[in-house]
């Protein structure tokens, strides 16, 4: 998006996961400063950045009694508002920009540190009946990633015009400080809605029934109030819009802009193929999210009816327990030379031509770049109807209940054999990319969005200064 729209100059905040990291992107021209932000490894953004003129002034004002003076009072009133079941946004992102004036002039490191910190959160937990059964374990995580994400509330951004955050989550906490100091507009554009997102992960991963209403309640309130703090929700398919205002979010400020895809390099093109083998063709993270497992599974189902089929998984793993289990499934269901995993790709276009058909076995989405990306390569697809994929893929494609192997194996086969189906799904989805999901028509609709948010036209667009995270 920033790279298709050069008449904007743009300051990006980039999480990255701790100082030591490796990023390796290409920034384009009309990026004038990227500001990383490691979210573990160092409690001290200045530690990493090269800005750090006045780290010794601040560390030397920051003595015990401003901490317990200053600090804690802000901090007390912070988990106060973010972990009540009756949360005031407003109130809460009064204190978001109170303590960030705090501690652009204190040592967030020598506060958060304090032992009265974890006092004061042990203090609030066992003073509510709804977190008081929380486990020690449970209770430490929970406190040092509250206390992470103030720790960015350090951070200084420069002035601009217009703010665009990814996410309403905790990063995005920076764009309410940095609203009021630019006194600009601020524009939210949600691929997923973070919440439902870390529901899932919530059931997933923790056990605890008083650890899974804590985050469920701090989750929320945290998403609620960026979603009032945000002049537009600019969310990208009818399905996230849906939760948006279940969540709270004005009905008024939600647009859907639905996401776009380069058609000069997303487009049918031939590819040499090592075989005639029907292939199925999925590129998705190897994540408990993409339900890799239940793909194996189908292509064991579709097996009976193609014998020869084959499936090519294109895509990178960063959870090694689970990309263990998906190698174990392929293994255990005799399906080695059915089921291969090719690993990560950066031609995903020459990916999805590579087979007759592809596949998406999710079970939680937005609205996929992988749907769209494969419509517009001209490709019959069968998927999970979860998310705003109905919304890609309705008319052109076949779409089945998610987490049901047989179904998708149903569909996998249909599109291999009914080769009448699978051309009227390939000239139709071609037809709907140009149509509706392109690249052009996307930053068309950004553009306006900057342009009414502004008051500023597109013959006076250049020179808008937009801070993106």
């Amino acid at each position: 998006m920033i790279d298709s729209m050069q008449d904007y100059e743009f300051i990006v905040v980039n999480d990255i996961s701790n100082p030591n990291c490796n990023g390796h992107y290409t920034v384009p021209p009309n990026v004038t400063k990227v500001i990383e932000v490691p979210l573990y490894g160092t409690l001290r953004y200045e530690e990493f950045s090269k800005d750090s003129k006045s780290l010794l002034t601040r560390i030397s004002k920051t003595s015990d009694s401003v901490i317990r003076n200053g600090f804690i009072p802000l901090y007390t009133d912070f988990l106060a508002a973010a972990l009540s079941d009756r949360c005031d946004t407003k109130i809460f992102a009064d204190l978001v920009i109170k303590l960030h004036q705090f501690l652009i002039s204190h040592d967030a490191k020598k506060c958060l540190e304090h032992h009265m910190c974890w006092d004061v959160f042990m203090e609030h937990l066992n003073s509510e009946q709804l977190y008081r059964h929380l486990t020690v374990k449970e209770a430490t995580l929970a406190f040092q990633l509250i206390q992470r994400n103030i720790t960015m509330l350090s951070i200084q951004v420069p002035k601009v015009d217009i703010i665009h955050c990814s996410s309403a989550w905790l990063p995005s906490m920076i764009a309410i400080y940095a609203k009021q100091e630019s006194n600009c507009p601020f524009i939210i554009t949600e691929h997923g809605v973070a919440y439902r997102e870390l529901l899932l992960y919530y059931n997933r991963y923790l056990f605890d029934e008083s650890s899974k209403i804590f985050w469920k309640i701090f989750s929320h309130n945290i998403v609620r109030s960026v979603y009032d703090v945000a002049d537009r929700i600019t969310t990208v398919c009818n399905f996230n819009k849906f939760w948006e205002e279940k969540l709270g979010a004005d009905p008024s400020k939600i647009k859907v802009v639905y996401n776009g895809v380069d058609t000069s390099k997303f487009r049918p093109v031939e590819v040499a193929r090592k075989d005639s083998r029907p292939t199925v063709v999925t590129v998705a993270r190897i994540d408990p999210f993409k339900d890799i497992v239940c793909l194996a599974q189908a292509i064991k189902y579709a097996k009976e009816e193609i014998p020869d089929i084959q499936c090519l998984i294109y895509g990178g793993a960063i959870d090694l327990e689970y990309a263990t289990r998906c190698v174990k499934a392929v293994k255990d269901l005799g399906l080695e030379d059915n089921v291969k995993f090719m690993g990560g790709t950066k031609e995903p276009e020459k990916a999805y031509s590579a087979g007759d058909i592809v596949a998406i076995s999710s079970i939680m989405e937005g609205f996929p770049f992988t749907v769209i990306e494969a419509m517009a390569c001209g490709k019959a697809v069968v998927a999970s109807d979860v998310g705003g994929v109905r919304e890609a893929l309705d008319g052109c494609g076949l779409l089945v209940r998610s987490r049901r192997p047989r179904e998708l194996a149903k569909g996998i086969v249909r599109l291999l054999q009914d080769r009448e189906m699978r051309e009227k799904f390939e000239k139709a989805a071609l037809e709907k990319v140009i149509s509706e999901f392109t690249l052009k028509k996307c930053i068309e609709e950004i553009k306006k969005e900057y342009e009414g948010l502004t008051g500023r036209g597109n013959d006076i667009a250049e020179g808008i200064r937009v801070i993106a995270r």
